[in-house]
């Protein structure tokens, strides 16, 4: 079953990772500011007792100070209360998807856009290294890795080998319409991993070989509007 990056049943919470088009780096430093704050007026702290509400705001509260986005990370406890979970392994999942999203933009750059950061954080949660995402980042340098992070998840959990995965992303990339390209990747990954993960590794080799023309030399990539799915988190 394919997991789209779509809100989980929080009412009018909306996931922060939701992958869209990023806004932040075209806003002046005061409005980003001012989703910054809104992102925290979010937090619905009814949904935890005492205790855990307010190390959740500390939590947020370091993430923020970092510089890190936190909306990820409030959406992270809030799924974790719409799936029951307990205090101490919500808790510590925000925690680790802190720390992953400081590693995140170590790799990918202090430029980085929100929604880059937590698309390269669930890439570090899943086992991917920090190596993998700077060569990601390296093979398109001046557009948006969100993209290619996500799809490259998502191979990887489908049984597809890291490096092959890694491969398959930064080769499509840099293409004039990488993101379409990434997404067909995908697509046609996900329906042919249903067979086992040798079937899932030959439909990367065939979508990759059928991409791009011998001789193609890479270009900076299109946008697209459509949206990858989203691999569920570790």
């Amino acid at each position: 079953m394919l997991l789209v990056w779509a809100p989980l049943a929080l009412g009018a919470q909306q996931r922060p990772d939701t992958l869209r088009a990023s806004v932040g780096p075209m806003l002046p430093a005061a409005a980003q500011a001012a989703l910054q704050t809104r992102a925290q007026i979010q937090f619905d702290e009814s949904r935890f007792d005492s205790l855990t509400a307010n190390t959740l705001r500390g939590l947020f509260e370091d993430a923020r100070d970092m510089g890190l986005p936190t909306r990820p990370l409030i959406n992270r406890a809030l799924e974790g209360a719409a799936r029951r979970m307990s205090s101490e392994r919500i808790l510590r999942t925000v925690r680790e998807f802190a720390a992953a999203l400081n590693a995140a933009r170590e790799s990918l750059g202090a430029t980085s856009t929100p929604d880059e950061l937590a698309a390269g954080a669930a890439a570090l949660r899943a086992g991917i290294d920090e190596a993998t995402l700077q060569s990601v980042r390296r093979s398109n340098p001046r557009g948006s890795t969100e993209i290619a992070l996500v799809v490259l998840t998502d191979l990887v959990s489908r049984g597809v080998p890291r490096p092959n995965a890694r491969d398959a992303v930064n080769a499509l990339s840099p293409l004039p319409k990488g993101d379409e390209a990434l997404l067909g990747l995908q697509s046609l990954v996900a329906k042919n991993a249903q067979r086992g993960p040798g079937m899932a590794l030959e439909a990367r080799k065939r979508h990759v070989r059928g991409t791009i023309p011998a001789g193609a030399s890479p270009s900076t990539p299109a946008t697209t509007d459509r949206k990858p799915v989203r691999p569920p988190d570790p």
